[in-house]
């Protein structure tokens, strides 16, 4: 320890080695292949450059991130360790300089290279692989290694070629390989070992539990309180902020509406030029912008330490890029905060990428008909398309330039084609943008196409959308989700029960210190279940809020859901507030929603012991709640503004009508038409007509001659009598008439009502 403490405080010029680090280096240096998970900012760097240093021999790092490679370069070479990189930002004649003098010195000599990093295309170059194999390395490692996996949204097909590139140097050799990258579940961990064939490798995952790091979500529909909160959030708070945006266009609006308010914010996307994007990114570097609002093509190499909230305006596409891009704050470990302020509709963005990423198999085979329109079957062909995407698309009849570039990657990913043909020529304006066909034209049977594997990897990112939506709108400990996502078996066992630095916890912490009224009547559980189970499994959670509410939305109608014996069993309900039900529901296992584009709602084995022992539900009733208030809470307003709204529509209306229906019987009755014949004619019954009567007596529309045709005057004193000596204090109808029926029972109900009429008039 203290040896390698003093290498690294004399190579470094650090003082001391990071939690962990230290374990990773022994491992590489005692020759284990090894595997790090380290989330970005904590060194992962280091964990191969200094055993690299230790070892004999050239290190090799393989990495796709250009501009991250030339800032590593300039660290090492301040450092005084000799470090070049070879990609295609620099010249051939250059390229051959760095690799002849690898090919003569040695890299442990005073001004040898002792680090060379390439990009994964340059596997292709056998020039390379033939000097490579002829010189000593001290190790491989490969960054950014989950996109040599097939479950990676970003897998890139030049990752292939390092298993192969691999073996051909071991063939009479050992040295260490060192996978590493910041953000891979357990699924994508598996898939990098079988991939590059490790064997006796050591495993490192950790330091996924950000401890300074407070999550925040708040679900917000509308764009204006979505901007509004932005605005909120950053004249409120210390700088530095990012604000992440699903779409260009949604960048763009967000820091329109910034700059409006006289917030110093700046912008960053994808479709800007290299220099402006460079140009931009250094300004927030070096603190002369306070926000930068971007797509996520912003922060892959930012190492801005003091940089306080992480704003997501949209719904991450995955948990993955989500806390890759929380990441990017608090790396001085100061309290810092991830906020999102997504709304579930913002579902329908990512699933547009989805499918866009993924087009259906007619589209594929559309523009490889316009690639190889020109040739005969079986041509050999090694031809450059310098065209840029939308002529493409226009061309090819696609139409539309984003599934153009969805297509190319899976005609790369399977060597149909090559894009970034490398001449060089980087003034040229189709730079990035040149094609090569690979393979001689073939018939449709032949195209070296999985089609069934892109619909499992379509499903994949369907399950990853699904993932992302459980963390961020589900009831639930936020950090307990992410580590349980990342498989930081660790960080978990150290975690309690609730981490408190996220919204749930922090929220649940409150609901217990106050006291809340049920939401729902524990029965609403009883009858969601039920209905479920009637309605056998074919539909999704709105659809069948939609008809226990009385949606008459056009899918009820149409499929005759309005005329279940359920519909409208939950009217009194906000059409949210039930969707939470069946949400706290699934949390708790009786329920289970599908992983499917449209997930259908089905019942779990659980839900049957619910059914049949009512017990269950009534022990979990206090959670239930507890979980649907945190759920449900922000409906309960608005609930209330319907209700009240409804109310009073329904009073107006009623009023009118009551208006209306006494104005026809008074017509009537002063036409000395017989009660028994207005009933009739009104189609009402004739204690109805006899009510209109006493009440327009009431109201100064009928005298009292005209109304004592309803009853006799001995029987109204008889009740006043009554009444005053009985000394009763009830006031509905239905008592007075059981205690009148206990002296006599020739006095009903209009007798009553028109004597309380009477005495209220003083008529009596």
């Amino acid at each position: 320890m203290p040896h390698l403490k003093k290498i690294l405080q004399e190579k470094f010029k650090l003082e001391e080695f990071r939690e962990w680090q230290l374990e990773i280096i022994e491992s590489i240096i005692d020759w284990h292949d090894t595997l790090v998970f380290m989330p970005t900012g904590w060194g992962k760097s280091l964990t191969y450059q200094f055993p690299g240093v230790m070892r004999p021999g050239l290190v090799i790092i393989i990495s796709p991130l250009i501009s991250l490679m030339k800032d590593q370069v300039d660290k090492l070479n301040e450092l005084g360790l000799r470090t070049e990189f070879i990609n295609s930002t620099i010249s051939i004649t250059d390229k051959r300089f760095t690799l002849d003098e690898i090919s003569q010195n040695m890299p442990d000599e005073v001004w040898g290279i002792k680090f060379l990093y390439i990009a994964p295309e340059r596997l292709n170059d056998e020039h390379f692989l033939r000097i490579i194999k002829n010189v000593d390395i001290s190790l491989i490692a490969i960054d950014e290694a989950h996109c040599i996996s097939q479950w990676w949204h970003d897998f890139r097909p030049s990752y292939m070629k390092i298993k192969w590139f691999l073996d051909e140097l071991k063939y009479e050799k050992y040295f260490p390989t060192v996978a590493l990258t910041a953000t891979a579940t357990k699924k994508v961990r598996e898939d990098i070992v079988e991939r590059l064939w490790l064997k006796n490798y050591r495993i490192f995952t950790k330091w996924f539990d950000r401890k300074n790091l407070v999550f925040i979500v708040r679900e917000i529909t509308k764009k204006e309180e979505k901007l509004k909160k932005v605005k909120e959030i950053i004249q409120k708070t210390p700088p530095y902020w990012i604000v992440y945006c699903s779409s260009i266009k949604a960048v763009k609006e967000v820091y329109e509406y910034l700059k409006e308010e006289w917030i110093n914010a700046w912008i960053y996307t994808g479709e800007m030029s290299a220099n402006n994007r460079e140009s931009e990114q250094n300004n927030f570097m070096t603190s002369n912008y306070d926000v930068i609002v971007a797509t996520n093509a912003f922060g892959m190499w930012i190492d801005k330490k003091d940089i306080r909230y992480v704003i997501h305006y949209n719904l991450p596409g995955s948990i993955e890029n989500y806390y890759q891009e929380a990441w990017r704050a608090g790396r001085d470990g100061k309290t810092s905060y991830s906020i999102v302020i997504a709304s579930y509709q913002d579902t329908i963005i990512q699933e547009f990428f989805i499918e866009n990423a993924y087009p259906p198999k007619d589209d594929i085979l559309k523009l490889y008909d316009y690639f190889y329109k020109d040739f005969k079957l079986w041509e050999w062909v090694w031809t450059q398309i310098l065209k840029t995407y939308a002529i493409i698309a226009k061309e090819s009849g696609i139409n539309w330039d984003m599934k153009i570039w969805s297509i190319i990657r899976i005609f790369e990913k399977y060597g149909i084609v090559r894009r970034w043909f490398d001449t060089d020529d980087n003034t040229s304006d189709f730079r990035w943008r040149w094609i090569t066909l690979l393979l001689w034209k073939k018939l449709e049977k032949d195209i070296p196409i999985l089609w069934n594997h892109q619909d499992v990897l379509k499903n994949e990112s369907y399950f990853k959308l699904e993932q992302i939506k459980k963390l961020l709108f589900k009831p639930g400990c936020r950090k307990k989700f992410i580590l349980e996502y990342f498989w930081d078996e660790e960080d978990l066992s150290n975690l309690w029960e609730n981490c408190w630095v996220c919204d749930y916890c922090i929220d649940k912490k409150k609901l217990k210190e106050a006291v809340f009224k049920e939401i729902v009547p524990t029965n609403v559980f009883f009858i969601i279940l039920e209905f479920i189970k009637k309605i056998d499994n074919r539909f999704w959670a709105n659809i069948l809020a939609g008809v226990l509410v009385w949606s008459k939305e056009k899918k009820i109608t149409e499929w005759n859901l309005d005329l279940n014996s359920d519909f409208a069993i939950l009217e009194e309900f906000n059409k949210d507030v039930v969707i939470s039900v069946f949400e706290v529901l699934i949390d708790a296992w009786y329920l289970y929603k599908s992983d499917w584009q449209y997930p259908k709602i089905w019942l779990t084995e659980r839900w049957r012991l619910a059914i049949f022992s009512n017990g269950i539900l009534l022990d979990e009733k206090d959670d239930l709640q507890s979980n649907l208030f945190m759920k449900a809470s922000k409906y309960l307003n608005k609930e209330k503004e319907e209700k009240t709204k409804k109310i009073e529509k329904l009073k107006t209306i009623a009023k009118e009508e009551k208006i209306d229906t006494y104005t026809q019987t008074l017509e009537m009755y002063n036409n000395w038409i017989w009660i028994d014949e207005i009933a009739k004619k009104r189609e009402l019954t004739k204690q109805t007509i006899e009510w209109h009567i006493i009440w327009l007596y009431s109201e100064w529309k009928i005298s009292l001659f005209n109304v004592m045709k309803l009853s006799e005057l001995e029987k109204l004193k008889f009740i006043k009598d009554f009444l005053m000596n009985s000394k009763i204090e009830v006031t509905k109808l239905s008592e007075i008439k059981a205690e009148v029926d206990k002296v006599r029972n020739d006095i009903n109900y209009v007798d009553i009502k028109l004597c309380l009429a009477m005495i209220e008039k003083k008529d009596i």
